[in-house]
């Protein structure tokens, strides 16, 4: 809720809407993501994977990390933005076993700014 009051805030004072989700994208990714993940394509992998490229491999194949659960490493699918969606609900719905658990978005809107964040910073 409180992003979305932001998102109407910025487009009053003059922000552009796709620049406020873009902020408020950042503040998501660095509030949950950012300890674990890098999105940068220089990045270093973290105790997640790095995201640059996400949307362009399957899961469980970033090619220079190497503690994935052998669950993601099985479960083989295409990372899209939907496929990411549900990951973001409740990661361990999809793979009990992965080691990501502790971040559940339950909110829809705030999964849908953070995975457009993602996308446009490095993600595709």
């Amino acid at each position: 809720m409180r992003i979305l009051f932001f998102l109407i805030f910025a487009s009053c004072i003059g922000l552009s809407p796709a620049l406020a989700a873009d902020d408020a994208g950042a503040k998501l990714f660095k509030g949950h993501c950012a300890a674990c993940h890098s999105i940068a394509d220089d990045g270093k992998n973290r105790q997640g994977p790095i995201l640059a490229g996400l949307f362009t491999r399957k899961s469980g194949t970033q090619e220079k990390y190497t503690k994935y659960s052998a669950g993601l490493k099985t479960a083989a699918w295409a990372w899209t933005p939907e496929q990411l969606d549900l990951w973001l609900t409740d990661p361990k719905a999809l793979v009990p076993d992965t080691f990501m658990g502790a971040y559940k978005q339950k909110d829809p809107e705030k999964r849908k700014i953070l995975i457009e964040y993602i996308k446009a910073n490095g993600g595709m």
